[in-house]
C-alpha cells in the first residue's frame, strides 16, 4: 500500500466513525434509560412479593429527585432498602403504590425517571400490583 491509499483509507474510516459516534452514543444513552426504569421496576416487583411473603403492606415511596426507599409495615413503617439512581438520573412519582397482602396496591400511581436529556420512562403500577415499563 502506499501513502496514498493508506491516508484515503484513514479519511474514509475516519468519516464513517465520525458519522456513526452520535448515533452509538444515543443508542447508549437510551439503554442506559431502560435499564434504569427496568431496575426500578424489579425494585417494585420485589416489594410486592415481600408484601405478599410477609402478609404486611410494603410501599417504595420517594425520598428526594435521586432516592427513594422500600418500607414495610403495618402501623408503623420501617426501612428495609435505599436504592440512589445511577447518577445523571431523576425521578418522580404520582403516589406511593403500597402493596397489601393479597398483591393489589393503593393508590395507583406511575413513577417517572429521566435522564440528562430529558427522555423519560414510565413504570405504572395499577389498582390490580401489576407493574409495567413505558
Amino acid at each position: 500500500m502506499s501513502l496514498l491509499e493508506t491516508c484515503a483509507s484513514v479519511a474514509i474510516i475516519s468519516a464513517v466513525v465520525f458519522f456513526a459516534a452520535p448515533s452509538l452514543i444515543r443508542a447508549r444513552e437510551n439503554y442506559q434509560l431502560d435499564l434504569t426504569a427496568r431496575q426500578v421496576a424489579g425494585k417494585m416487583a420485589w416489594t410486592r412479593i415481600k408484601a405478599i411473603s410477609r402478609s404486611r403492606n410494603c410501599r417504595l415511596r420517594l425520598i428526594s429527585n435521586v432516592s427513594y426507599v422500600i418500607e414495610c409495615g403495618n402501623s408503623a413503617w420501617q426501612t428495609h432498602e435505599t436504592v440512589t439512581l445511577p447518577r445523571g438520573f431523576q425521578l418522580t412519582a404520582t403516589a406511593a403504590p403500597q402493596f397489601h397482602k393479597h398483591g393489589n396496591a393503593a393508590p395507583a400511581g406511575t413513577i417517572t425517571i429521566w435522564d440528562r436529556r430529558m427522555n423519560s420512562r414510565r413504570v405504572v403500577v395499577n389498582f390490580t400490583g401489576r407493574i409495567n415499563v413505558e
